[in-house]
């Protein structure tokens, strides 16, 4: 695959709202996941792919901290930093019009928080196959379903969607949040009439990860209305697989003044269709009827692929899949990234002489005498002497002084745990202070709680 057939953006401008417990100040996308920031996983991945350049949306202000954490992973992309305004309320369908100018050929969207092992060429072969406008990547649900969070005990209850999908073809029929939906699920008639079986499926989770026909981002340029790409906008395209065509062509008009006015909000006015398209529809291989017009006369045509099950592939997206794949990492390195990346950074200082599997981020700081298991260290975070730490995510700019006993915990970016602190199952929120000789299980602390203190003068 070459740069000159697809384009590829990564959207990371999200501000984490499902993420409060560890994310704090941070960026979502600086996320430590094993050694490496969240946003080098699908990068990486697309690095694998043969892609050369990627188009990066981030928020104006986090722009420089990203850029220097990217430059410290052994990435070999050229990124290409798109920045929307720190103080807008962008969705993702937002943030791809504001790149719109950047779009000149068909194109992959991936989030920042995808980490997968997965191949992208049977995505990639569905689309050309069919001419789709749009395909789509599902992962089977539950990751993280075996992960019990520390913390104050609490049912997690996943996100899910509804998705119909004929099994013959691949074509995707419906997509909406489970939560949109009644009791009962209807279902269109059309959507069974000559087109098969249609499966419905309650367990696959949307890796947002999509190929895209130039023309769609077009049409979602036009409309400005809508704001999220997968909630808004793609179960509009997918109902739009039904506008068909007039059996002649209709002309742009003209108005009594002379000006050609365009259909512009008709989705039929932006999909190519020209004699020579037709031909090559009715006539390639692709063309799986050859006693009915192909597709049902459908031109915009949306496809999903099913991941392998042996396939990794996790959404982090909320605190429950942040621990989830840090707690996996380890076990699962060698299929997701291979040997050539080590699980501790050649610029983090190990001085522990008693470790079992553990992953130590770029400069994080382990000293001697220190028991270390099965833990998670972020950039820059600090373990002092005379420390226990297992099972637990150490976040990035940390600091745990001598004398600790940390268990199943996460602790937060830039949180501090004074000396002589025992934490067991314990979430520690960013920026908090646990006081020397604090004694704690099972639970939150935070500044959440904390009023705003303002001088006015």
């Amino acid at each position: 695959m070459t740069n000159s057939e697809f384009q590829a953006v990564v959207l990371a401008a999200g501000r984490g709202t499902r993420l409060p417990e560890v994310l704090g100040d941070a960026s979502k996308c600086l996320l430590p996941v094993g050694p490496y920031p969240l946003l080098w996983y699908p990068l990486n991945l697309l690095q694998q792919h043969n892609f050369s350049e990627v188009i990066v949306v981030v928020l104006e202000q986090e722009k420089l901290e990203i850029q220097l954490a990217m430059e410290n992973t052994p990435l070999k992309l050229k990124l290409d930093y798109a920045t929307i305004p720190s103080d807008s309320d962008f969705g993702t369908a937002d943030s791809l019009r504001h790149i719109y100018d950047k779009i000149h050929s068909d194109f992959l969207v991936l989030s920042c928080d995808l980490v997968s092992n997965v191949s992208l060429y049977p995505l990639i072969n569905k689309f050309r196959e069919h001419h789709a406008s749009l395909a789509l990547l599902l992962f089977p649900s539950g990751f993280e379903s075996d992960v019990v969070m520390p913390g104050p005990k609490s049912k997690h209850k996943p996100e899910r969607d509804v998705i119909g999908i004929h099994s013959a073809t691949q074509r995707l029929a419906f997509l909406s949040a489970a939560s949109d939906c009644e009791e009962t699920l209807n279902i269109q008639r059309h959507l069974l009439k000559n087109r098969g079986r249609l499966d419905v499926y309650s367990r696959l989770l949307d890796a947002h990860v999509y190929v895209l026909k130039k023309w769609v981002i077009d049409y979602l340029h036009r409309k400005e209305n809508i704001s999220t790409f997968k909630g808004e906008f793609l179960p509009h395209l997918i109902k739009k697989q039904h506008a068909k065509r007039p059996p002649k062509t209709v002309q742009d008009t003209t108005s009594e003044v002379g000006v050609v006015t365009k259909n512009e909000d008709n989705v039929l006015h932006y999909v190519p269709h020209t004699i020579l398209d037709q031909k090559i529809t009715q006539t390639s291989l692709f063309n799986q009827s050859l006693s009915q017009t192909p597709y049902h006369g459908d031109v915009v045509r949306c496809y999903a692929i099913q991941a392998p099950k042996e396939a990794i592939g996790v959404r982090v997206n909320n605190t429950l899949s942040f621990l989830a794949i840090n707690r996996k990492l380890a076990s699962i390195w060698n299929d997701l990234c291979g040997e050539t990346h080590p699980l501790i950074s050649p610029g983090a200082l190990v001085k522990s002489t008693q470790t079992k599997e553990i992953i130590a981020a770029d400069n994080a700081k382990l000293s001697e005498k220190t028991s270390l298991n099965f833990s998670v260290f972020g950039p820059n975070c600090i373990i002092n002497p005379k420390n226990i730490v297992a099972n637990s995510i150490i976040m990035s700019n940390a600091v745990v002084e001598e004398g600790c006993n940390i268990d199943n915990c996460i602790i937060g970016h830039r949180a501090q745990v004074k000396s002589g602190s025992v934490l067991k199952n314990c979430i520690i929120g960013p920026n908090y202070v646990v006081e020397e000789g604090t004694h704690s299980q099972a639970v939150h602390l935070s500044n959440a709680d904390q009023y705003m203190e303002i001088d006015i003068q």
